[in-house]
């Protein structure tokens, strides 16, 4: 049975990671003492599951060689806590949709092998999200990222393990400064692959990908899928930045390896927030106009199942109507959460608004109701 409360085990996440993959990983970053015995414990893990990685590369060698999408990828983007995640599952409930899972993102290593380590899983996911209550499960969709972590250790997510290194990860990552030739091969190969499975994991037709951080690559995704579809989602700003300060301090203290340090958290969120909007309003123009298509969040929670209508005949070009019932019953099932509400100091505020004028200028948004300044 899941745990009710967002408690992860004594491991890493990194534990579905390859193990040359994991020590390139632990060697970006300082673990300092409280977190050597979880180091300990998902090393052994990950030299224990050596084998099962062996039997992934010949189980899947075959069958990743002659596999194409039929259908261009469709990557929602957007900040974190800009609905992203409200989008991605209500897309996934359409039967024909493919998409990377909770399982595959902690063990993209393991598909083939899945049975042991989904039984693992099952027993220790949490039922649902820090700062949200979104429920989780072994077979919902899930965002890549982490995924990408245990593939390749260019990954942007080793902020959630060694955080004061996101600038440089950042750059990596996103821009692929200071990369290889054969790097950035690597790094387009194993990308395409850890698609390539979602695919061949969920039997889909279309595969739908959510990635916050993808909303600064549009030049790589393109470059892998010239004729992808791009479905950004916004949201106001000021709540995007408290809402991702609540869930980032709240999950944080489960995946690091090194000391939590909240207000360092805080000031990354602002820096993180502007570089990536200024590299999606940079790179959106490369985009063919008929493969873009921009929600907002505010909007869409009122109508979903009209922008779904919306999304499907002008962005996808698919048969709606086939998949109209199940975008009603998932908007059914949960249209009664609930979201936070935020008591925060006008010095607070202030910040908000001066870091992000900018973006609440360009979006057209002041303070929103969710706020209750002290």
């Amino acid at each position: 049975m899941s745990k009710s409360k967002f408690e992860l085990p004594p491991v890493s996440t990194l534990l579905g990671s390859t193990l040359f993959n994991y020590f390139r990983v632990l060697k970006q970053g300082h673990v300092t003492r409280e977190h050597y015995f979880k180091v300990f414990l998902t090393t052994v893990i990950v030299i224990l599951t050596v084998p099962f990685h062996i039997w992934e590369w010949i189980f899947f060698k075959i069958k990743l060689s002659g596999f194409k999408f039929q259908k261009p990828p469709l990557f929602i983007l957007g900040h974190w806590r800009s609905g992203t995640t409200l989008l991605h599952n209500m897309l996934c409930a359409d039967p024909d949709a493919g998409y990377l899972t909770t399982y595959q993102s902690v063990f993209p290593n393991n598909m083939a092998s899945k049975l042991i380590f989904k039984t693992f899983m099952k027993g220790n996911i949490p039922e649902s999200r820090p700062a949200d209550n979104v429920k989780l499960n072994v077979d919902f969709p899930q965002e890549d990222e982490f995924a990408f972590n245990n593939v390749n250790h260019k990954a942007y997510y080793n902020f959630f393990y060694f955080p004061k290194g996101y600038d440089s990860f950042y750059k990596r990552s996103v821009h692929h400064i200071g990369l290889t030739k054969r790097e950035k091969r690597i790094w387009y190969k194993d990308y395409d692959t850890l698609l390539k499975k979602a695919m061949l994991n969920t039997k889909g037709k279309h595969l739908v990908i959510k990635n916050p951080v993808n909303t600064a690559r549009i030049k790589h995704l393109l470059k892998l899928y010239p004729d992808a579809k791009f479905l950004y989602i916004y949201r106001n700003p000021v709540t995007v930045y408290l809402s991702t300060q609540r869930f980032f301090i709240k999950l944080l203290p489960s995946l690091i390896l090194q000391e939590q340090d909240n207000d360092f958290v805080s000031d990354m969120i602002f820096d993180v927030y502007k570089r990536l909007m200024n590299d999606y309003l940079e790179q959106k123009s490369m985009i063919p106009e008929e493969n873009l298509m921009e929600i907002k969040y505010e909007d869409f929670e009122k109508e979903p199942v009209k922008y779904m209508k919306d999304i499907y005949n002008n962005l996808l070009n698919e048969d709606f109507e086939h998949a109209k019932v199940h975008f009603s019953e998932y908007f059914e099932r949960t249209k009664g959460h609930k979201k936070n509400k935020y008591e925060v100091s006008a010095d607070i505020i202030e910040k908000i608004k001066t870091e992000f004028g900018k973006y609440m200028k360009l979006y057209g948004y002041g303070l929103p109701d969710e706020i209750e300044i002290k």
